[in-house]
């Protein structure tokens, strides 16, 4: 029997120098008070504050939407593998280096990375500023009727607040300069900062685009009954029979019926993996991510959500995120589809966008900052965004010069 998980929730996620995001970035998954449509894709809490079901995030090609998301892999990676990085000599690693490199100001800086969390009514705010391997800062805060630091780092420095996080104390001379002190606390499995480790255990990202959770199906499809009727249940539009985990790890295996002359039906054909077209086997392998999210109440970051699947059907999926959304699990995707920019599914303040400027530099920024006079629910948000209404769709200007240099003789 399946574990009931300790209840977290993404609050806000914020950082800073990454990629081509200079200026501190922050996506808030709180809710708009003012607004209230779609109240299915709304998580009550016992806070003074509703959170969200998801976040959209739109932009151009190149705009800095997966750089968003990257963050956010980044941020948990680090939390994961600092201690066992630590182990390794120094040639053995690789070279981390993901400032914005397009300004003199920040390419050496550090990159710095924040989230604001829920674990059952808590409040935790842990973040830190990292450079290469080496921790420059480091913070945790928890807030139960008033915010309180735990502990804050700058460098080796430790400070401790000794009444309501004791534990760091005893370890505080023995964490190494590249060891982020909740990892080691983590390690030692100390109880405040293996409850904070746990949420971001209860965090996935993937990649629509480059199908980085194949294996991660087709491994449930094996162990998991429950899941593999699931799935079954949701392919039969496709006439897809069954679903069973192949022999290789990362291969599932679909089933077709067969019929006779008379459309008797005969028997159940497998077929192998490449018999599918691209968009079902993409189908497949977003239903374990989307299955495990919701099941175990975690928080699903997709990056090109809608990637290869068909409009309706993305939009059934984010559909079914909301609706059958039992656990209050969250997704946040990226995606390039406007025509789920619609009022019916999507909240204002569930609409991000991330635009480029001329120096390279990104920014998010949502719907709900826009005024209600400029933009109400009932607005057509898809048509005003390809409109170039809210900024972040510019497309490719198509001047006399593309067409002189595309002719000239060379």
């Amino acid at each position: 029997m399946m574990q009931n998980p300790v209840h977290t929730m993404l609050i806000e996620f914020k950082f800073r120098n990454f990629l081509s995001f200079k200026d501190e970035t922050s996506l808030l998954m709180t809710t708009v008070k003012s607004f209230k449509d779609n109240p299915l894709n709304i998580i009550p809490t016992n806070r003074q504050f509703e959170l969200l079901k998801s976040a959209a995030i739109f932009g151009a090609n190149a705009a800095g939407k997966s750089n968003l998301l990257g963050a956010m892999a980044l941020m948990c990676r680090t939390i994961f593998t600092s201690f066992s990085n630590s182990l390794l000599k120094k040639e053995e690693r690789d070279e981390e280096r993901f400032q914005f490199l397009l300004n003199t100001s920040s390419e050496n800086a550090n990159v710095m990375f924040e989230a604001s969390f829920l674990i059952q009514d808590t409040i935790f705010r842990y973040g830190f500023e990292i450079n290469d391997y080496d921790i420059k800062k480091e913070w945790l805060y928890r807030k139960i009727d008033r915010e309180v630091s735990l502990f804050s780092r700058d460098e080796q420095k430790f400070e401790i607040n000794q009444e309501s996080f004791s534990e760091g104390e005893k370890y505080k001379t023995e964490v190494n300069p590249n060891v982020l002190f909740l990892s080691h606390l983590s390690q030692n499995n100390q109880p405040i900062s293996r409850q904070v480790f746990s949420f971001f255990v209860g965090i996935n990202v993937i990649s629509g685009l480059h199908i980085n959770y194949q294996k991660f199906t087709a491994r449930l499809l094996a162990q998991n009954s429950h899941f593999k009727n699931w799935a079954a249940e949701v392919l039969k539009y496709l006439e897809i029979s069954n679903i069973e985990a192949g022999e290789k790890d990362d291969e599932i295996i679909t089933f077709h019926r067969k019929y006779n002359e008379n459309n008797l039906f005969l028997e159940a054909v497998p077929f192998h993996p490449t018999a599918e077209s691209d968009g079902t086997r993409q189908l497949i392998h977003i239903l374990g991510p989307i299955y495990d999210t919701l099941r175990n109440r975690r928080i699903l970051f997709i990056d090109e959500f809608d990637c290869k699947l068909h409009p309706n059907l993305t939009k059934k999926l984010i559909e079914f995120f909301h609706q059958f959304n039992l656990n209050n699990a969250q997704i946040i995707f990226s995606t390039l589809d406007p025509g789920l920019m619609n009022s019916k599914l999507l909240r204002r303040d569930q609409i991000w966008f991330v635009e480029k400027d001329q120096f390279g530099v990104s920014s998010l920024y949502s719907l709900s900052d826009f005024s209600a006079k400029a933009v109400r629910n009932s607005s057509p948000y898809d048509k005003m965004y390809l409109n170039n209404e809210f900024g972040a769709a510019d497309g490719l200007e198509i001047t006399d010069k593309l067409t002189e240099l595309l002719y000239e003789q060379a």
